[in-house]
């Protein structure tokens, strides 16, 4: 695929990622948001004070998933936590069909 076409993908995603939901439930402030070429990145601020991680949300500006992850993680206490999306768009490959 076209670099440029697969740039300006990564900035409609840098451009509508807006909500990160913890455990289904918990929504966690985004801090920053960063793209580098095809490159995005989706960063929450830092949280206290979570003793299970059970799944992780990113969605976009209409309430729609972007990307998820399950998990079933026990966090010590006191423990802060970061979370990092991180994107490379890219292109694939097609498998033609001959005749």
């Amino acid at each position: 695929m076209d670099k440029a076409y697969l740039e300006r993908v990564a900035a409609d995603l840098y451009t509508r990622a807006s909500t990160i939901i913890l455990n289904g439930e918990q929504t966690l402030p985004i801090q920053n948001v960063w793209r580098i070429e095809n490159h995005v990145f989706v960063q929450a601020a830092l949280i206290k004070n979570i003793s299970r991680i059970t799944s992780i949300k990113l969605l976009d500006e209409q309430g729609s998933l972007i990307t998820e992850r399950k998990a079933n993680i026990n966090v010590p206490d006191e423990q802060t936590l970061a979370f990092t999306f991180q994107f490379e768009v890219k292109g694939g490959e097609i498998n033609a069909v001959r005749s």
